[in-house]
């Protein structure tokens, strides 16, 4: 799955992403750190990772500003599905949910300015 891909640079600024998590991989505790996507879009750089506290942490970085989301994966299984949006004129937000729940977990990005 080549999620990077399916982020185009119009979609810089401005752009929504949603797919199936299935990979064993990801919810694995002896993978210290797992990649979904590094992108480089225009000026930004936007990445998706479960870091090693079973976290997933959406990152979108400028030259102005950060904003990062978390969200607790460690009680979840697989397939998971989630959903990027992304918006430099309000928020960013990672959802999350199993593909027996009906709503989605939703974390609003916090911004950092630089």
């Amino acid at each position: 799955m080549d999620l990077a891909s399916s982020i185009t640079d119009d979609m810089e600024t401005r752009g929504q992403l949603e797919f199936t998590m299935a990979e064993e991989d990801f919810l694995n505790k002896e993978i210290k750190e797992y990649t979904l996507f590094y992108k480089i879009v225009g000026e930004s750089r936007i990445k998706l990772f479960r870091n090693n506290r079973m976290e997933l942490v959406f990152v979108r970085l400028n030259d102005d500003w950060m904003r990062q989301g978390k969200i607790d994966v460690s009680g979840t299984s697989l397939p998971l599905e989630i959903k990027l949006c992304w918006d430099n004129e309000t928020v960013d937000e990672l959802a999350i949910k199993q593909v027996k729940q009906d709503e989605y977990q939703i974390n609003i990005c916090i911004q950092i300015d630089n």
